[in-house]
């Protein structure tokens, strides 16, 4: 019936496969950090009954991880149920994963759908290995991309739902926060693209959180909303397609924003989601501690980023990254320095997807 998925036997007197995805359905990539992903379903558990939502999560960690993943959803306190059945057999030709087991939210009748990525695919991949089965199931009308390491409040859905709605927006973005009691913004929306410096920026940053905002300013300034939290319309994804795989980690979500902006891009200010930031990547911590292979890939992507949207600005990003790598050598973070000008020569040479031989390192 779709790619890499179909209805199971078992399943047959619950009707067809649409009836089991709901009007949003929320993508979730996960890497070995379970209890981020626990406290992200906590959350969504406590969601407003409008739009109903599936769960859809990527665990690109290995079978280790995905059954750690499951156990943690699982058991005593867990968000989740086990389901009564698979629901969806996987077809090993065409699927991206090798296992999925259909679990159930304990406090509101959603599906959790876990499935154990083939391989590490990255963000983009573990997004797109939900992406195209569901593109064949008619039911949803929405796909809500959160972090795992986010805990949205009760109306950060409804909130995106009614913007993209009554706005026609292809995608919208959330006021994103470090802490439910922080008093002033990470994003609002997302992030803005500074072309005379080749970098992104993001929009509100540090502003009040109490303080009104003009919505029209921000939407107007977004080139894409932020990656933490991208509520993103059927109908946009098939005019753009699906996340571009080739960046693997870091500058997809710009990219895909920046392919949507001309058919609208969203702020739902009302839509507040908590952003512990890096918990995955480590990238949360000081500059002298940020993960080398974060470094290397932000710093790659960037010169993919450029050469694909603003290809006259590429000596203004080497520039940028030149000057990122002497800032991490004068921190004391020479290998963040080394991994930084290494990123950018891999991107001035056009490497591309997993660097199979930085993570194996």
């Amino acid at each position: 019936m779709t790619a890499g998925m179909k209805v199971s036997e078992t399943d047959a007197s619950s009707g067809p496969a649409e009836s089991l995805v709901s009007e949003v359905a929320v993508l979730i990539v996960g890497y070995r950090n379970s209890q981020d992903i626990v406290d992200c379903l906590t959350a969504l558990s406590h969601a407003t009954p409008s739009p109903a939502f599936d769960i859809f999560i990527c665990e690109n960690g290995g079978h280790d991880a995905y059954h750690r993943l499951v156990s943690a959803l699982t058991s005593d306190g867990g968000p989740c149920l086990r389901g009564q059945s698979l629901g969806i057999k996987i077809d090993s030709n065409t699927s991206r994963f090798t296992n999925v087991q259909r679990l159930a939210l304990r406090a509101r009748s959603s599906n959790v759908w876990v499935g154990c990525a083939s391989d590490n695919l990255g963000y983009a991949g573990g997004i797109n290995a939900w992406l195209r089965p569901l593109s064949a199931i008619p039911s949803w009308r929405a796909i809500w991309v959160l972090n795992p390491d986010t805990q949205p409040t009760e109306s950060a859905l409804a909130a995106l739902h009614e913007r993209a709605e009554s706005g026609r927006k292809a995608m919208v973005g959330s006021t994103i926060l470090d802490s439910l009691d922080a008093a002033h913004v990470r994003f609002r929306g997302g992030l803005s693209w500074q072309k005379l410096a080749a970098r992104d920026v993001a929009i509100g940053l540090g502003e009040l959180l109490n303080v009104s905002c003009n919505i029209a300013a921000v939407e107007d300034a977004m080139d894409s909303p932020s990656g933490a939290s991208m509520y993103v319309t059927r109908w946009c994804i098939e005019r753009i397609g699906f996340m571009d795989e080739s960046y693997f980690l870091f500058y997809e979500d710009m990219d895909w924003g920046l392919r949507a902006r001309h058919l609208g891009l969203g702020y739902a200010a009302d839509s507040i989601v908590v952003h512990k930031r890096g918990t995955t990547t480590g990238s949360a911590e000081a500059s002298s501690a940020i993960p080398v292979l974060s470094v290397y890939l932000q710093h790659r992507n960037s010169v993919r980023f450029v050469r694909r949207h603003f290809p006259w600005s590429v000596p203004l990003r080497v520039a940028v990254s030149l000057m990122y790598a002497l800032r991490f050598l004068l921190q004391g973070a020479p290998n963040n320095s080394r991994a930084a000008v290494q990123g950018l020569v891999a991107g001035l040479k056009g490497e591309m997807g997993r660097p199979k031989e930085r993570m194996a390192q």
